[in-house]
């Protein structure tokens, strides 16, 4: 039984082919276009041999590779733009470091995550690194908007109940509101897509959130940190000043950007976000 698979999601362009017969396994893998290595092992009998290289099989396919026919010609992998790199190497970074994605809020550790997410960036190089910072500050100005900013003051402005309405007092501190992005884009790719489209994604049941800690100032020095760890790094900003130098435009700290409008607040929000502000609001008042 001989079986060929390529996986060509994101940045990856690989090849892995399985071969088995009898007692023998043999695996060719590699980039495409290449020879590739090549490994074979030895089972103690047939039905082990075809059990564990069925397996092998099923946990390629999980990972994102697709059969080809044998006698099939592998097809030219589009080239990716320098945007769609960084935008695939940006989020891989962020979940990849992320132990407790699917674990219940109580486990999930701010300090950690950014810890790990710092260890994981160290391997890379500077241009790596310079794509990493770009795409974040990139994300947090695509986040600088009313109905974020709305979604930031029903988490953490104080608030009033009158008559059964909640009313919210509408105060955003500037670093408060950055900070806050911060928290969302750690919360990875999935979450930050729903979370532009709708805020009320936040209450949909799919995410679970220690709402009593927003705040994730941490990854605005992760690559700097990540940079440090094998480099001589001026002012601990080397990576920041790189990033402010060759791209001026994206700064998320710009005091010239503008909202798509003006947020929202008092009772407003509660007749903008009816289940938002509800669950929140009662969560928040226990």
């Amino acid at each position: 039984m001989k079986r060929n698979f390529i996986n060509q999601n994101g940045v990856s362009d690989k090849f892995w082919n399985i071969e088995y017969l009898g007692k023998t396994q043999k695996i060719v893998f590699g980039k495409t276009g290449t020879q590739g290595r090549e490994t074979i092992k030895e089972f103690e009998d047939e039905v082990e041999c075809t059990k564990e290289s069925e397996k092998l099989i099923g946990q390629k396919i999980k990972k994102g590779y697709t059969e080809i026919l044998e006698n099939d010609k592998i097809p030219q992998k589009t080239e990716l733009s320098e945007t769609e790199k960084a935008d695939i190497y940006f989020w891989e970074a962020i979940e990849k470091s992320n132990k407790y994605k699917k674990a219940h809020w109580s486990e999930y550790d701010i300090d950690e995550h950014l810890e790990n997410l710092t260890v994981y960036l160290s391997r890379f190089g500077k241009e790596r690194l310079i794509l990493f910072e770009k795409t974040l500050q990139e994300k947090l100005s695509e986040l600088y908007t009313a109905e974020i900013a709305e979604l930031s003051i029903i988490l953490e402005s104080d608030f009033k109940t009158e008559n059964g309405n909640y009313i919210f007092d509408g105060y955003l501190s500037d670093d408060g509101f950055i900070y806050f992005r911060c928290w969302l884009l750690l919360k990875g790719k999935e979450f930050f897509q729903d979370i532009k489209q709708d805020i009320q994604a936040f209450v949909s049941g799919k995410y679970s959130f220690n709402i009593g800690d927003c705040w994730a100032e941490g990854l605005l020095y992760v690559s700097d940190e990540a940079y440090s760890e094998n480099h001589d790094n001026e002012d601990e900003s080397e990576i920041r000043d790189t990033v402010d130098e060759l791209y001026p435009e994206n700064h998320y700290d710009s005091m010239n950007r503008n909202m798509n409008r003006e947020p929202k607040n008092g009772v407003d929000l509660q007749k903008m976000y009816p289940k938002l502000v509800k669950e929140i609001g009662e969560l928040r008042s226990t």
